[in-house]
């Protein structure tokens, strides 16, 4: 779990140097050094649980401000 983490936690900044990595600019290559990296430790698997949580969490953040907004445009154009 995210909470169990340290913020210097090394596994966790490789979980998202490597999946940054891999959403940027996605190729094969980058997808087998994150599968490969996962097998080296159980603990990686957790740690790329906890990146793509916070990723999650961060766009849901950045997307109902602008829903919300929207909501509030399309009841004043009726």
């Amino acid at each position: 779990m995210m909470r169990d983490r340290v913020p210097d936690d090394p596994a966790f900044d490789a979980a998202w140097t490597l999946f940054c990595t891999l959403h940027d600019s996605p190729s094969p290559e980058r997808a087998e050094e994150l599968i490969r990296w996962l097998g080296v430790d159980p603990g990686n698997i957790c740690a790329l649980d906890d990146v793509l949580t916070l990723w999650a969490l961060a766009g849901a953040a950045l997307v109902k401000p602008s829903m919300q907004e929207a909501l509030r445009e399309e009841r004043r154009l009726q």
